[in-house]
Order: structure tokens, then C-alpha cells, then sequence
């Protein structure tokens, strides 16, 4: 039979009760529950007896009267269970040594003594797989046979730190329980390791208070428990917590001290734990120093740092960083192999480079100066990035400016060192745009080499095409647009162009629409313009840019044909366009110089694009046509000129192969130039028959003309003798009036009779008349009947036959009335006169 001991029966005097497994003191009834008096050594049969049934009351009697043999194996039994439950406890106690309190196997074995004795097969069951456990605390939290073991492991491997989330959440589970394994779990829970990787709930956090403030005064848990409740409410801490820290600061736990120090910020001796042996509590020491800006920290850094050392100050250092920091950092930073600058560079993007004192400024130059030629080139290019990043609003000071052209400068011999799939990954990353921005004459002639480099040219190419959009990406919108162009043209300039002509066109090609590029194209017009050696190469780099470059030229100059002499040779899509160009709306004034420059042009190029040159001569033939349809004689010179160079010009396009860029030309167009040429001559003939028949019919008119002018002048002679007969005849009859005329003035005022005078006769009888005295009138008479012209006379007195039959009669009635008048005039009448 097993010993007592081995059923844990006995604890010290006192043995437990099988009613109730409480201890007892041995030999007497229990006084818990009532259970007679039985011996220790039947223990075991007794708890058979209680859980078949037996009442507790009646168990010390059936106890006893169980014969021997049963006794023996009931005891067996138990004592079998027992063991089996006895290894379970010897796990928990090398799990308890790593706990704080103290009594979990003492809980364990007074369950295991409720349970017991029970089905050997649900036992079984229960501890199955069972063998000897591990002292893995891992494997015993998550597959232990035991609910209270495997919770009993997962508060220790919580304490370590390392447990799992689902230790972890096994453990909070244990807040809400009561006594000794709800305080276990607190204390397990705010550790430092683990208190600052969790998110407890402010349920878990109240329940952590209300557990600390009760063990607060107990030795042995009073200072971890100021702890964990400094750690779960963030507030300062009541001065019995504060007293509970410093008990724990001043004591001699190590842990505790540690533990107390850190809520207290105590520097001093939370830097003791530096020389820890444990690597995990030095990165949280120097994690946690770093967070306070410790000075020790940062002299411990610059004398003993190594790259872990740098890593673990970073994570929490605040920023800006404390005094010291840096230079520590870059201290370490220049004695390590690859300048720690993986961790560096994250570092220094927590800041813009502007907001750095001058003295930090100056740091990260001589750093730069020292160390950034030998990194990676991408690695230096960021770095330059971050101090050449502008900000809005914000001039660099002289001192800045002077900083960051050290860190372009070592950037450019770190880019120089690196190979060419570096330099291109360089090249095509966006942080180049700020190495372009700030690139002088220096940096042109760097990229000037980098760009025939084969291996890097089309990243570096596409760089400066992209760069003009790009750089308002980068906050340079207001600076100088035309850097991108100047930089375009300095890689362009210099030796060996025809390298760069290739990749710049796939490049162009692919980056064709996009903004910014307005900028460029002017740049290569004018080197176009400037550079006619070029200005191949320029047209067939920038093809996909020819049409505008095309519209410049246009532009620029209104004459077809001095573009078309430009153009013709170094248009990379050949003649034919250029043709078609100088031939559009061109006047037939013009014509014919521009056709005898593209059968020049045609001559030229035969010899290397036959096909092409030959559709350009088939488009001028045409254009020919048409001004040969239009009449003009002047284009039948031209045709002839035309005729004449034709043959050879066609043996030559038989006789040279079609180069691979005629591939799309199928055929040589002399067909349809000798149909423009059929009807040309067709409509020379026509013009010719014309002419003739126009020639004869013009000679017929010249014919006829000269008739009509002979008749115009016969007719114009006799018109001419008739009007100088009509003249002399009407000179004539004005000559004889003007005769009559004068006869009648002097017949009127010359002639008197010869008579002697008399008064009568100078009397004024008709005052205000022609005829005013009897004189006059017998002078009138006089010359009437000397056959003058009466009319004459008429006119000479100012009469009318009217004013005349009236004087007549007026001077027959002054003779009636008068007969001396009458008398007078029958003497004036019948007197000589002369």
C-alpha cells in the first residue's frame, strides 16, 4: 500500500479530512464538516466510499468496517490517481518559482483532492496524451492536460515577456478572478515588458487599480503593485503609491528596483541596467533613455554605439532631438561600415533640413563630407533630396544653401561610383528632380558623361523630359523654367551626339504629351536654328516632336521654298512631305523656281531613297500639270526642262535598291509621273494647235483690220476735204457779212447827201430810238435803196423788221403831220449821197 504521503494526506501535524479534504488536526472529527474521526491510512478508501454515496456522516463507520482486502485496493487506487495528479503538481511547482506569490500548489493539490478518486478511463482521458512534460512554458500554456496548469504557465511565460497574444489574452481573462491568481495577473500584465505592447480596455485598466490600491501595503507586492497602478491610470502618482515606488527603488530587488525607476524616471538608475546581460532589457533601457533625452545615454552612445545601438536610440528619440544626439549620432554614424545610414535617413526626414539649428547644419555637412560619397548612390541621393526638399514660404539661408551643396556634391561622386543599374534606378527615381534643380555647371558635365553611357542613358534622358513637369510636383514652380532646357542642352552638347539620338527618341516618343514640355521644344528649335550641322540628328532625336518643330519653322519663315531648302535633307520622314509642303496653294508665279529646287532636291536624294524621291518627282509632275492646264506659256519651258531630265533621273531610280525605310513604298510612281507627263505633252500640243490656229486667225484679223483702217481713212479724208470746204465756204460768208457789215456802218455814218443842210434834219424828234432824227432816217432809206444789206443794217442800228415797222410808221405819221418834214425827206431822198 502507498504511504500516506504519496496520496498527500498529511501537511506537517495535521492531516486532511476525506469529508471535505480540508487539514485537520489528526485522530478527530472534522470540524468543518462533521466527518468522524478516520485513520490516514485509510484515507483513500474513504474517499471511494464518499463518492459512490456514502454519507459524509455515516463514512467513518463504513470506513472501518471494510475488510482488509478492500481497504488495500481502494487505497491502491487512490494512491495510483493520486500519483498520476501528483506529477500535474510538480509541474505547477517549477511553474510557481517563476511566479511572485506564493500557495498556487498548495491550490492545486487541495483541487486535485476534491476530484479524487474518479473513472480511471475519464482520467485518463483528462491528463491524455500524458508523459512527462516539458519545462517549455510555451508548451505547457498551450497544451498542458490541466486548466489550472496551463494557466498557471501562461501568467509565468507572461512575466517573461514572451508570451504568445493568446497567453496574453488568457492572462487578462485572469483579472476578474479573485485572490491570488487576479493579483498574479495584474502584476504579470504591467511588467515593463509587457505593459507597453498592450491595449488594455479602461475595464482592464479600473480592475488593475482596484487590485493594486488592495495589495498596496503587502511587502512583498506593494512596490510592483505602485507600479502597475502608476502604469494603467498615467497620473501622478497618490502619495502612498509614491512611497510604495521608492520602498521598491531603494530595496534590494534588482527587478523591483528597475521597475520603480522607471515610473519615477529615475536616469540614473535606470542607465545601471545598460550593462544588463540581457539583451532585451538593454534595447528597452536605451529605448526608454532615448525617449528622455538622457545625456548618459548619448555619451555612452558616441563611446561605445554600434549600429544595434544607433537602431534601438532612434526608435524613440524624440524630435528635435536633444542636445547631443546628433552628434552622437553622426559620431557612430562615420565609424561604421555603411555610415548607418538605413537608420540615419528616416531619422533625418522626421525634420525638415531648414529646421535644424546652423551648428546641426554644419554637422550633417562634415558628415556628408566624410561619408556619403561611399554609399549607395540611391542612398545619397535621398539624402540630398531631404536637404534640398523646399518649403513654402521659406528662403534657404546662406548657411543652409552652403550645407546642401555638400550633400549635392558628394552625391555626384557617389553616383559616380555606382554601376549603371544603380545610376539608372537613381536616375528614374523621383528624387532626382531635386538633383536636376539644383545641378550647375558641374553636375552638366557629370550628366553630359552619364548620358552616353549606354547602360543609363534612356533613365537619365527620361529624367530631363519628365523633368519640367515634375519639378512643380516638387514645390519649384516659381523658380527658373528654363533650367530643364539648359540642362537638356548641355547632355546634348559636345562629342559623340549619335549616341544620344536613339534613346533620346524612344524616350521622347514615350514621353510625348505631357505638360511642361513647351519649354524644351524651344530649346531645340533654336539649337535647331543655330546649330545647322545638327539639325539631323536633332529632327530624328525629337521626332515625335517634328510637326511642332515643323510649325516653328513655318513660323519663322513665310517662304516655302527657303523652308523647303532647310528642311528637305534633314527631315527624317523624308522628301516627299517637304514636296508636298513647298507644292500646297503655290502661286504660278512661284512655281517654277520652287519645281526646279525639287528636281534638284529629287537628284540629290535618288541616290539613297529612290522611291521616295521618285513620289516627290511624281507630285511636282503633277503640280507641273496643273499649271501647264492653266495656259501659261511660261510652264512650256518648264515642261521641256522637265523632259530633259527625266530619262536619267529614272535610270538611276531603276538602278539603286530601296533602302529598309522605303519598306512602306511599294512602287517607284514613274507610272503615274509619265501619265503626268502624257497629258502635259497632250495639252503642250493642244496649246501649240491653239496657237497656230489663234496665229492665222490673228493674221485674218490684222488682214481685215488694215482694210477697215484703209476705208477709215479714205472716209476720214473725204470728211476732212468736205469740212475745209465747209469751212472756206462758211469763212467766206463771214467775210462777205463782215463786208456788209462795214458797208452798212458806213452807208449808216459816212455817207450824207449833198445837199446843203438843214435844221429839220438834226432834230430829235424820237428821243431814245434808233431813228431819232430825219437824217437818220433818210440815210436808212437811202441805203436800203442802194441795194445794202438790210439786215445788216438792221443789226448795226439795233432794229428788228418789228422796232423797224414801227419807227416806219411813227415817221409817215410825223410827215402828215408835218409837211416841212415831208418836204425834207422827199429832198434827202431824191439828193446824191456819198
Amino acid at each position: 500500500m502507498s504511504a500516506p504521503l504519496d496520496s498527500g494526506v498529511r501537511r506537517g501535524a495535521e492531516v486532511r479530512c476525506p469529508g471535505c479534504t480540508r487539514f485537520i488536526p489528526s485522530d478527530v472529527a472534522c470540524p468543518h464538516c462533521l466527518c468522524g474521526a478516520i485513520a490516514p491510512e485509510r484515507y483513500g478508501a474513504a474517499r471511494a466510499l464518499l463518492k459512490s454515496g456514502v454519507d459524509r456522516f455515516a463514512l467513518a463507520a463504513r470506513t472501518a468496517a471494510l475488510e482488509p482486502a478492500q481497504v488495500e485496493v481502494l487505497t491502491a487506487r487512490y494512491a495510483s490517481q493520486w500519483g498520476t495528479a501528483l506529477r500535474l503538481i510538480e509541474d505547477a511547482r517549477r511553474i510557481e518559482a517563476r511566479l511572485l506569490q506564493r500557495g498556487f500548489v498548495r491550490a492545486m493539490e487541495d483541487t486535485w483532492a476534491a476530484l479524487l478518486p474518479m473513472d480511471d478511463d475519464f482520467l485518463a482521458a483528462r491528463l491524455a496524451p500524458f508523459s512527462p512534460l516539458p519545462d517549455s512554458l510555451e508548451y505547457l500554456a498551450n497544451k498542458a492536460p490541466d486548466t489550472d496548469l496551463r494557466r498557471l504557465a501562461a501568467l509565468a511565460w507572461v512575466h517573461e515577456g514572451t508570451a504568445s497574444n493568446e497567453a496574453r489574452y488568457t492572462v487578462r481573462s485572469l483579472l476578474h478572478e479573485d485572490g491570488r491568481v487576479a493579483v498574479e495577473a495584474m502584476l504579470a500584465l504591467t511588467r515593463w515588458h509587457t505593459v507597453f505592447s498592450l491595449r488594455l480596455n479602461p475595464e482592464e485598466r479600473e480592475r488593475i487599480r482596484v487590485l493594486a490600491l488592495g495589495v498596496l501595503d503587502v511587502p512583498e507586492v506593494g512596490s510592483r503593485a505602485a507600479v502597475a497602478w502608476a502604469r494603467v491610470t498615467g497620473q501622478e502618482p497618490t502619495e502612498a503609491v509614491k512611497a510604495a515606488l521608492h520602498r521598491g527603488l531603494y530595496g534590494i530587488d534588482a527587478d523591483v528596483r528597475f521597475e520603480c525607476a522607471l515610473c519615477l524616471e529615475d536616469e540614473v538608475e535606470v542607465a545601471q541596467a545598460l550593462d544588463s546581460p540581457d539583451e532585451r532589457t538593454v534595447t528597452f533601457v536605451r529605448r526608454t533613455l532615448s525617449g528622455w533625452g538622457s545625456r548618459r545615454l548619448f555619451d555612452r552612445l558616441k563611446k561605445d554605439g554600434d549600429a544595434r545601438f544607433v537602431k534601438e536610440v532612434l526608435r524613440d528619440l524624440p524630435s528635435p532631438p536633444p542636445e547631443g544626439a546628433l552628434e552622437a549620432l553622426l559620431t557612430v554614424s562615420v565609424r561604421r561600415p555603411g555610415a548607418l545610414a538605413d537608420q540615419l535617413l528616416p531619422f533625418a526626414k522626421q525634420r525638415p533640413f531648414h529646421e535644424w539649428k546652423h551648428e546641426d547644419q554644419q554637422r550633417w555637412a562634415r558628415w556628408a563630407r566624410a561619408v556619403l560619397r561611399d554609399l549607395p548612390a540611391e542612398t545619397a541621393l535621398d539624402f540630398f533630396a531631404w536637404t534640398a526638399t523646399p518649403t513654402e514660404g521659406v528662403e534657404p539661408s546662406e548657411e543652409e544653401t552652403e550645407a546642401m551643396w555638400c550633400f549635392l556634391e558628394e552625391t555626384v561622386h557617389a553616383l559616380e561610383r555606382a554601376t549603371a543599374k544603380d545610376r539608372s534606378a537613381c536616375f528614374k527615381d523621383f528624387q532626382f528632380v531635386r538633383f536636376l534643380h539644383h545641378a550647375g555647371v558641374d553636375e552638366q558635365r557629370r550628366l553630359n558623361d552619364w548620358a552616353r553611357d549606354p547602360d543609363s542613358a534612356e533613365a537619365l534622358l527620361e529624367a530631363l523630359l519628365v523633368f519640367p513637369s515634375r519639378r512643380e510636383q516638387a514645390g519649384f514652380g516659381g523658380s527658373d523654367s528654363g533650367h530643364s532646357a539648359r540642362l537638356l542642352m548641355a547632355v546634348w552638347e559636345g562629342p559623340a551626339q549619335h549616341l544620344l539620338v536613339a534613346p533620346l527618341s524612344r524616350m521622347v516618343r514615350q514621353w510625348g504629351p505631357y505638360s511642361g514640355r513647351e519649354v524644351l521644344l524651344d530649346a531645340v528649335w533654336q539649337r535647331f536654328q543655330s546649330h545647322p550641322s545638327e539639325r539631323g540628328a536633332l529632327l530624328t532625336a525629337f521626332a515625335p516632336w517634328r510637326d511642332a518643330l515643323w510649325e516653328k519653322q513655318r513660323n519663322a519663315e513665310p517662304d516655302a521654298l527657303v523652308c523647303f531648302q532647310t528642311w528637305w535633307r534633314v527631315d527624317p520622314e523624308g522628301l516627299y512631305p517637304q514636296a508636298q509642303h513647298l507644292l500646297a496653294d503655290a502661286p504660278l508665279d512661284v512655281l517654277s523656281r520652287r519645281l526646279r529646287a525639287l528636281w534638284d532636291a529629287a537628284e540629290e536624294a535618288v541616290g539613297t531613297r529612290p522611291r521616295t524621291a521618285s513620289l516627290s518627282v511624281s507630285k511636282g509632275a503633277w503640280a507641273l500639270l496643273n499649271a501647264v492646264e492653266s495656259g501659261d506659256p511660261r510652264f512650256l519651258s518648264e515642261l521641256e526642262h522637265f523632259e530633259s531630265r527625266l530619262p536619267s533621273f529614272e535610270q538611276r531610280v531603276h538602278a539603286t535598291p530601296s533602302p529598309p525605310e522605303e519598306s512602306n513604298i511599294h512602287r517607284d510612281f514613274l507610272d503615274d509621273t509619265h501619265d503626268a507627263l502624257r497629258m502635259m505633252r497632250e495639252r503642250r500640243d493642244r496649246l501649240q494647235a491653239d496657237a497656230e490656229h489663234e496665229r492665222q486667225r490673228e493674221l485674218e484679223r490684222r488682214v481685215a483690220e488694215s482694210r477697215r483702217r484703209d476705208q477709215e481713212r479714205q472716209a476720214e479724208d473725204a470728211r476732212r476735204a468736205a469740212e475745209a470746204l465747209q469751212a472756206a465756204q462758211a469763212l467766206e460768208r463771214e467775210q462777205h457779212a463782215i463786208r456788209a457789215r462795214v458797208e452798212a456802218l458806213r452807208l449808216l455814218t459816212d455817207v450824207l447827201p449833198q445837199v446843203p443842210s438843214h435844221p429839220l434834219d438834226r432834230e430829235v424828234l424820237f428821243p431814245g430810238t434808233p431813228l431819232p432824227r430825219l437824217l437818220d432816217y433818210a440815210r436808212l432809206l437811202k441805203a436800203m435803196q442802194g441795194g445794202a444789206d438790210v439786215l445788216q443794217l438792221f443789226q448795226a442800228l439795233g432794229l428788228t423788221p418789228a422796232t423797224w415797222a414801227t419807227q416806219a410808221n411813227a415817221w409817215g405819221q410825223a410827215m402828215v403831220g408835218r409837211m416841212e418834214l415831208g418836204l425834207r425827206f422827199a429832198e434827202l431822198l431824191g439828193a446824191r449821197w456819198e
